[in-house]
């Protein structure tokens, strides 16, 4: 058993993780529409593919940029909807609203988005994931800067010295982007937890899954250097108000916040 086996997935996980291995890799620059597409469909909602959720978010793809990819990927450019573009850097990208929005709207009735931002500790992160146990179903999609992330190649006994100890290791991520993932689980060890990452690669970690310390994921989500991040809880939308509780119980604001790129126009 690994690792990645021990880890308590949160209620709706497995669907979770399901829908974002069948749909890996991520389109080139569609990482928000990527995790948008796979908590739909983890909820239920058919939708065709990434293109859609970018649409509905209001993604901008860059015309000339070469993607940042992580080492090893060959990147994915098969888009079969004309996505708008621009060729200024600082008006391309998927905001946090967009995504919030495209879920919402392709879910009609059916979803909530309930989202987390405000000061990012540890604490704060082990305090709404253990509530997001009470839910009983979340796909949580998180707005985080990447160069924050342990390596997602750490080795197995530098993560298992770190729930024993608390010491984590000290190889860090050799990608830095802003970026989305989805969150799915916690490992918890008596000194340390870590938190199951489902990212839009199939090369970061096992099949797209990685662990991370749950410091690391705090400061991820605070993305020191650019602009602030967060969390999205996507939620049946009857557990909205729960979802808010949630949020609020942690000691964070169920509210938006600007992640730097474009919000949609509508």
């Amino acid at each position: 058993m690994t690792l990645l086996d021990e880890v308590r997935l949160l209620p709706g996980a497995a669907e979770v993780l399901a829908a974002a291995r069948a749909e890996l890799p991520q389109k080139d620059n569609l990482c928000g529409a990527f995790t948008g597409l796979v908590a739909l469909r983890a909820h239920g909602v058919a939708v065709p593919g990434q293109d859609e959720v970018a649409l509905a978010a209001g993604t901008v793809l860059p015309t000339a940029a070469v993607p940042s990819l992580p080492p090893g990927e060959a990147g994915r450019s098969d888009y079969r909807a004309p996505l708008p573009v621009t060729g200024d850097p600082a008006r391309a990208g998927t905001s946090a609203i967009g995504v919030a929005r495209a879920v919402e709207r392709l879910a009609g009735a059916s979803l909530a988005v309930v989202p987390a931002c405000g000061e990012w500790t540890e604490q704060a992160v082990l305090r709404l994931l253990a509530g997001a146990y009470r839910l009983s179903r979340v796909a949580v999609i998180g707005n985080v800067d990447t160069g924050a992330f342990a390596a997602h190649d750490t080795p197995t006994r530098a993560l298992r010295d770190y729930l024993d100890t608390g010491i984590p290791p000290l190889w860090m991520s050799r990608w830095r982007v802003g970026h989305f993932v989805l969150v799915v689980g916690v490992l918890s060890g008596s000194e340390g937890t870590l938190v199951s990452i489902a990212d839009t690669y199939p090369s970061l970690g096992r099949r797209g899954v990685h662990l991370q310390p749950a410091g690391h994921v705090a400061a991820a989500l605070r993305r020191e250097g650019m602009a602030p991040g967060g969390l999205l809880l996507v939620v049946p939308a009857a557990e909205a108000p729960a979802a808010r509780d949630v949020v609020e119980r942690a000691g964070l604001h169920p509210r938006l916040w600007d992640n730097g790129s474009p919000a949609p126009a509508d």
